[in-house]
């Protein structure tokens, strides 16, 4: 750990993590849990009512810096995992929020890196606390049954020389994501998931999965921006006609 980072700051934004952590929570349930049991440790979580969710003392919003923390030095998969989940579900307003950093997380990939980094302004994003969590909870039924199909197969897709590769994806469909395009944003984020389920897992199929899911989520938005296109052509003759 660096002993000149300043007092204060979080230390994703200065050390990378050690990619063997991943694997301290060997489940994707568990990963939930224990992404729920650190984030939401705060009354802010609490249920509406719950004379606890107005104590002023507690923050209303989760950083993205939090986010990191909580889930402690684990590898791309399972903060890809958590980024694109309020986009597949969805939570409105996040797609920028959560797409940019992948984005930048995507192209760490693609260098090689072994572990996240994000510079400090960008851990400072937040979102309203009870939504994002809410969103990770409802999730958790889900992702218990898809881990029940997880396991390590066809590693040469999730090794990491296949990462390299992913990252390039997740670049592009992180970008799509980020884009304010109407319908836009659910299949490019259910690709990342199943690319990040891949990772964590060692799941070759989920990481093909995941791509096809890719190239099906861009043709859907290439299609979507055609017909805007389209449409607008059509407005415009009918304006000037």
């Amino acid at each position: 750990m660096s002993k000149d980072r300043p007092p204060g700051s979080s230390p994703r934004s200065y050390d990378a993590p050690d990619p063997s952590a991943e694997g301290s929570c060997a489940r994707v349930s568990d990963l939930l849990d224990d992404f729920l049991t650190r984030g939401a440790e705060t009354a802010a979580d609490a249920a509406p009512g719950d004379p606890r969710s107005d104590d002023p003392a507690v923050p209303s919003r989760i950083s993205l810096g939090e986010i990191m923390d909580a889930l402690g030095d684990r590898a791309f998969g399972a903060l890809l995992l958590i980024l694109s989940i309020p986009n597949v579900l969805p939570v409105p307003g996040l797609s920028t929020a959560t797409g940019v950093p992948m984005i930048l997380l995507g192209a760490q990939m693609a260098l090689g890196r072994h572990g996240p980094w994000l510079p400090r302004r960008m851990l400072a994003a937040s979102f309203d606390r009870r939504a994002f969590l809410g969103v990770i909870r409802r999730a958790k039924p889900w992702a218990e049954r898809v881990e029940r199909h997880l396991r390590p197969r066809m590693p040469a897709l999730a090794g990491p020389a296949a990462e390299r590769l992913l990252g390039l994806a997740v670049m592009v469909l992180a970008g799509i994501l980020s884009l304010p395009i109407v319908f836009g944003n659910q299949p490019p984020a259910f690709a990342i998931a199943l690319i990040a389920l891949g990772l964590m897992e060692s799941d070759g199929a989920f990481v093909s999965a995941g791509l096809i899911a890719g190239l099906l989520s861009i043709a859907i938005v290439a299609a979507v921006l055609l017909g805007l296109g389209q449409a607008a052509v059509a407005v415009a003759q009918q304006l000037i006609g």
